[in-house]
């Protein structure tokens, strides 16, 4: 597909939407639903019409549309956490109905209504898709106290971490990038913090959290298989308050009021740690101490933040406008002054210098969003957008020998990387009647990629030799063009599809990389609450992660264009069965699935980000790769008590002509058998316990196998069993991750009492990461043992774990 057919391809979706219009007679009841308290729309919300046995539930923006083929429509409006309102209404015309929904109690107790037809596995067609909202994220036990999205969706079946306490996701046997992380709709290309065991999302400005682990709908694309999309909270728009947290690691404050009553509201909300504060006066008094006893000081930095910023308009009953900024990033550095007295040449009077040390370690996300969104008639809604993201890197070091000196030296080592975005695209929800719920829509980003670039700059004053050298790539830009369709088709009672096709056109310096990729899913009611559900897609993924492996979300990890290589390509399919319990509190769903990736980067062997390169397509070479998996997710709801269980049984590996001898072996994060289990109860009305319990086979890891002498001369290298003076120590591994770690146990604990100062609630949490002490090994590595009689020596595994039990204690508070 060239450019030239993209025109034609809009049109023709544009065409299928005009056309799929209502039936005549039938009216359509839309509108918004928000919370009553708050004025902040409530995204997923269900509307269901009890007579008719149809519902729909709330976009992004908390907008739906439902035809009404009667004169009068009962309509029930729900949503967890909310009381549920009736209403009916005369829909003998297209008729516009705003719901105020509210909000239970935060010290009362949640009574959970049965679920309606929109809230139910068994009646939507999409496979794999779980949300969690922010009150869902902030009630499980948390690392150091604090709440985190992605560790949250770890919780979930066929989605695991990587190295123990990190936030990263591993979905369905892809790597961190074949996930599309959406901010507000905005792509974040970086999402952790502290080296990965904090995500860049505060779950305080968190509304809802949106995973679909498969078959992912047409209107996204770019990733491999699958999407997770955060939306933030849009403001209070009655009144101005707040609420934060003290925790150990970092607090976090939030701001949030009308600009004017019932029509604009901002939100601010900000996260720091201050571990480096509170250290402050003791590195400087040991630094005084030591500058007075003439000893070397150091002086180090460390800390990250966050900032999230969002305002929310509304102009007419029609319209809203929002801007939404996010900006974070992690400062790790040093710097060592050691002092001591010089003379280069007899006789001379010895001078006072310093040899200075110093290095750092910073990356970062900013990001921005303008959208505009119109109710332009009672059956189509329209959203405009407008993004930028921006994701960089910067590790340095700098080096001054004899600094006030009279031959002094210098030099420095730098390191960047990053990727740039600027994009805009429309979206239209169309309520077309006749079962038919359309969605078109396109859009274009222009890419800047930074692969890696590393600087040598110096100076040897007494030899009068200047250095500057610059390897690595240069800046490449890329183009995306998109255009999709989508329906979302009621076909009959018992049958419903789900219907798209994403196209898209990737080009960057010469290469164009066209691609097609419909998405196919279906639900067929076998019975009351009961339903066979079957999914398919075809997926295409422009860019490359260069990965270390070491499965802690380094900012190392390097975001590269397709170029000569091409694309990732994929295929996922999926079956399996959903169905809730008549009470409508309990949810299950069974799915079975099958992946298979094409075009996979990884670094070749002996390469890593800091390999010297004229292009980064020398580090990597290509291959394949498969995951396929059985996932069991139940879960229930009463009054006071939420649980959930899932399990998931997988199989995932790899392919690389030029690794492992050409043979298929484990991905790092296979796991074959996963369980986690959750469940939060509510004591009484002051009172809530949790606990989250993870169980996963361990992880596949590359080891020596043998360990032999060899010497090196002049003239080249010999190896084998030679004694000599120039010996070293040669390692043969092992298969590529073909030993497998201990098996992965973890319990986590929680307990939060609720009071009320004044006419604020408050709240006081006690978390423990890892209650049984379990001894998770973060990073493996091995040793040499001894034995005391024979003298003989072995190899042994040694695993180094991070967090023995862990608890924290957090204070909460709003204003």
């Amino acid at each position: 597909m060239s450019f030239r057919l993209l025109p034609v391809l809009w049109m023709l979706l544009a065409a299928s939407a005009a056309s799929a219009g209502p039936s005549p007679g039938r009216g359509v009841v839309s509108g918004v639903v928000t919370d009553a308290e708050t004025g902040e729309v409530l995204i997923g919300a269900t509307v269901f019409a009890p007579d008719l046995g149809r519902g729909a539930a709330t976009n992004a923006y908390g907008f739906f549309s439902l035809p009404a083929p009667s004169d009068s429509v009962r309509l029930r409006v729900s949503y967890v956490g909310y009381q549920t309102a009736d209403l009916a209404v005369d829909a003998r015309a297209d008729v516009r109905v705003d719901v105020a929904l509210q909000a239970e109690s935060a010290l009362g107790e949640v009574v959970v209504e049965a679920a309606d037809v929109g809230e139910r596995p068994e009646a939507t067609a999409q496979m794999g898709e779980v949300a969690l909202t922010g009150r869902d994220v902030q009630g499980l036990p948390a690392l150091l106290g604090e709440a985190d999205v992605l560790k949250a969706i770890q919780l979930l079946p066929g989605v695991r971490g990587g190295a123990e306490g990190t936030a990263g996701i591993y979905v369905r046997g892809g790597s961190p990038d074949q996930t599309l992380i959406l901010l507000d709709g905005v792509p974040v290309y970086n999402s952790s913090h502290l080296f990965g065991f904090l995500s860049t999302f505060n779950g305080d400005a968190v509304s809802r959290v949106e995973l679909t682990k498969g078959a992912y709908p047409a209107r996204f694309g770019g990733r491999l298989g699958s999407v997770l999309d955060v939306r933030l909270r849009d403001g209070n728009m009655e009144e101005i308050g707040g609420q934060g947290q003290v925790g150990l690691l970092s607090s976090r404050l939030l701001f949030e009021g009308p600009l004017v009553p019932g029509k604009a509201s901002f939100l601010i909300s900000g996260r720091r740690t201050y571990i480096d504060l509170v250290a402050r006066p003791f590195i400087d008094a040991a630094n005084r101490e030591a500058e007075a006893n003439g000893r070397e000081t150091v002086d180090p930095s460390a800390y990250f933040y966050d900032l999230n910023a969002k305002v929310n308009w509304r102009p007419s009953d029609r319209d809203r406008v929002y801007l939404s900024l996010y900006g974070g990033a992690d400062v790790f550095g040093f710097e060592s002054v050691d002092p001591y007295r010089q003379c280069n040449q007899a006789g001379c009077t010895p001078t006072e210098v310093e040899d200075v040390t110093g290095g750092g370690l910073d990356w970062g996300n900013l990001t921005g969003a303008f959208r505009w969104t119109r109710t332009v008639s009672p059956r189509t809604f329209a959203a405009l957008t407008v993004t930028a993201s921006d994701y960089r890197f910067d590790v340095g070091a700098d080096i001054e020998e004899g600094r006030g000196g009279p031959d002094p030296a210098s030099a420095r080592v730098r390191y960047t990387s990053g990727i740039l975005d600027l994009g805009a695209r429309l979206d239209l929800d169309i309520a077309a009647g006749a079962g038919h719920n359309v969605r078109v829509g396109g859009g274009a980003t222009l890419h800047r990629f930074t692969p890696g670039a590393l600087s040598l700059t110096g100076e040897i004053a007494r030899e009068g030799v200047a250095i500057d050298t610059l390897l690595g790539a240069s800046r490449t830009l890329g183009a995306d063009l998109v255009a999709y369709a989508e329906d979302e088709w009621r076909v009959s009672d018992r049958l419903q599809l789900g219907l798209g096709l994403h196209g898209a056109v990737y080009t960057t310096g010469d290469y164009v990389y066209p691609s097609l990729e419909p998405r196919f899913s279906a639900a067929f009611q076998l019975r009351d609450r009961l339903a066979l559900k079957a999914s398919a897609a075809i997926t295409q993924q422009p860019i490359h992660l260069l990965t270390t492996g070491a499965g802690i979300g380094l900012p190392a990890d390097l975001w590269v264009p397709a170029d000569s290589i091409g694309p990732q390509r994929g295929t996922q399919v999926a079956a399996g069965l959903a169905g809730s319990s008549r009470s409508g509190r309990t949810t299950w769903t069974l799915e079975g699935y099958w992946r298979d990736m094409r075009g996979l980067v990884a670094y070749r062997e002996g390469a890593a980000f800091t390999t010297p390169f004229d292009d980064w397509q020398e580090l990597v070479v290509t291959g394949d790769g498969t995951s396929r998996g059985l996932e069991l997710f139940v879960q229930h709801r009463t009054d006071r008590l939420t649980t959930w269980l899932g399990y998931t049984l997988a199989k995932t590996d790899r392919q690389f002509d030029a690794l492992n001898d050409g043979e298929r072996f484990p991905f790092r994060y296979d796991r074959r058998h996963d369980v986690s289990a959750v469940a939060l109860y509510q004591i009484s009305r002051p009172f809530d316990v949790s606990a989250a319990f993870v169980y996963g086979t361990g992880d596949a890891v590359t080891l020596p196998v043998a360990a032999y002498e060899g010497t090196t001369f002049a003239g080249g290298s010999v190896d084998g069993w030679i004694k000599g003076d120039n010996t070293d120590e040669r390692t043969v591994y092992g298969a590529r991750n073909g030993f497998r770690l201990p098996a992965y146990v973890r319990l986590d604990l929680g307990a939060t009492w609720y009071f009320r100062r004044g006419p604020r609630p408050h709240a006081l949490a006690l978390n423990v990461y890892n209650a049984t002490n379990q001894k998770n090994p973060f990073l493996t590595t091995t040793d040499t043992e001894t034995d005391p009689q024979s003298g003989s020596q072995r190899q042994k595994l040694v695993g180094v774990a991070l967090f023995p039990v862990l608890p924290t204690l957090s204070y909460q508070f709003s204003f």
